[in-house]
């Protein structure tokens, strides 16, 4: 191996392998020391993503549903959304995994917040006041556990409503979360400003950022949403007006993870007094995007009468907003739900019978995609895959430690008194895996059928010939 790395400069083994995905770059590491060092290294994980982040043809969507029987669990599967495929085409599924973290006995699933940046946010806030906040690398089986935010339930500032968003701030390579805690005021409403908290994963702890701004804007409760996009958190939220408190109109309020200030956006004006719980925010190849619901039954409805789909053309022009998609769901499309936008023009949403479909509006056609779910368990976002929480130690979890397929179920309790948390462990089956880290105890590297030792350069079937092509295509790797 030294004498490969001598005729090819680091810096083309650089190049080289930034452009593979993930899963590929966890079997390199099992090749020889000096790619384990690279790959682990901070620059080659920041290039690495950087690459990807700008690589239209990885584009991923992350598609989670939930079930309770025959047993309590948080399915992941991670799909290519390319413009290249034909209208009613299948998902290319790249991924699929089971998630290791459940919420406490007396919670439900874990929200998912959203992603940035490879990592996917999660919390246990679902139907009470808990404060479990969970950073997850899916692909590389690292996770970081957040420590409780300040302001809790009676402990610090009683009866509230809180919403999380989460992003990634590129100047610094640092994740954030943000918390906005809106206390419930004599009348039941929300008083305003809220209390926000910011989480930086490089400080590994939370801090109160200045709210002033917030004033007169409130944050959709019981269903909102965020979405991260160009260094910004969205939510929809809606003004209404200092003295009165009467509604105004809906916005976008925004919050800079890169300089840490709130701002706001103008929605288009046919979806700017709708009722806000019918809003949701998303992204849509690189863009934007806001979908009106209408439901049947009121805003608690579990099926949409009406859907619309706008996307922001230019992110910051203020007229750029296009309505993309119209649907009336009543008018034979077959459709009960519609959750998010392809690339190809079909749109992923739901059916009576609960089955996942891509559905072409043009033709009012839809294609089964195989996936059955509860209507609340169905969540859909942008993903980027990508190494981030592999370098870190301090602070970071990993469930790699698995005996045959079974790996370690992580399960948060909290007490609601104390507000103490508790974690349970067990084994439980999963069916993905993640390429076995490289044993560098002693210098021995596995991969596949075959071992490489520095100091022996042996195959278990033969030796190693030194060529190149030989030993990548041995890896796997050609």
């Amino acid at each position: 191996m030294s004498d490969i790395n001598k005729r090819i400069a680091d810096e083309i083994w650089f190049e080289i392998l930034k452009h593979l995905p993930v899963k590929t770059l966890g079997k390199c590491r099992c090749v020889c020391k000096p790619w384990n060092n690279l790959i682990v290294s901070p620059p080659f994980i920041t290039a690495h993503l950087s690459n990807f982040s700008q690589n239209a043809a990885n584009s991923l969507v992350m598609y989670r549903q939930f079930s309770d029987s025959p047993e309590k669990q948080d399915q992941y599967t991670l799909f290519l959304d390319s413009s290249e495929g034909k209208k009613g085409d299948k998902l290319n599924i790249q991924h699929s995994f089971t998630s290791p973290f459940m919420a406490g006995k007396s919670r439900h699933h874990f929200r998912v917040v959203g992603s940035a940046s490879g990592l996917l946010c999660l919390s246990d806030d679902l139907f009470g006041y808990t404060y479990t906040v969970v950073l997850w690398n899916p692909l590389i089986h690292k996770y970081i556990k957040l420590p409780v935010p300040g302001a809790t339930y009676q402990v610090t500032v009683g009866a509230y409503i809180s919403m999380l968003g989460f992003g990634y701030d590129s100047k610094t390579g640092d994740h954030k979360v943000v918390r906005l805690v809106y206390l419930r005021g004599k009348d039941n409403l929300d008083t305003t400003p809220p209390k926000v908290e910011l989480y930086s994963v490089k400080e590994r702890k939370w801090r109160w950022v200045f709210a002033d701004y917030l004033v007169d804007q409130c944050v959709c409760d019981i269903k909102w949403s965020q979405c991260f996009l160009n260094r910004n958190i969205h939510w929809v939220s809606w003004e209404r007006d200092a003295e009165t408190r009467v509604f105004q109109r809906n916005w976008l309020l925004l919050f800079d993870v890169d300089e840490d200030k709130f701002k706001k956006m103008k929605l288009p004006d046919p979806i700017s007094k709708v009722n806000t719980l019918n809003l949701s925010v998303s992204d849509y190849d690189g863009k934007l995007s806001v979908m009106y619901s209408e439901m049947k039954g009121g805003f608690t409805g579990k099926e949409m009468k009406r859907c619309e789909i706008w996307v922001k053309n230019e992110y910051n022009v203020g007229n750029s907003w296009c309505r993309l998609v119209s649907i009336d769901l009543d008018s034979g499309s077959g459709l009960r739900w519609v959750q998010r936008l392809r690339k190809n023009g079909d749109v992923l949403g739901f059916t009576e019978r609960r089955t996942l479909v891509s559905y072409d509006p043009s033709t009012k056609k839809s294609t089964g995609l195989g996936f059955r779910g509860r209507w609340r368990s169905w969540f859909t976002c942008g993903f980027t895959e990508s190494l981030i929480l592999l370098d870190k130690n301090y602070g970071v979890g990993t469930y790699k430690e698995a005996v045959g397929n079974k790996k370690k179920r992580f399960t948060y309790n909290i007490n609601p008194r104390t507000h103490a948390q508790t974690v349970e462990e067990t084994e439980v089956v999963i069916d993905d895996a993640y390429g076995d880290e490289a044993d560098l105890s002693n210098n021995i590297y596995y991969q596949g059928d075959f071992m490489i030792c520095e100091a022996l350069m042996k195959f278990e079937g033969g030796k190693v010939t030194g060529d190149l092509a030989e030993l990548l295509s041995r890896a796997g790797l050609m």
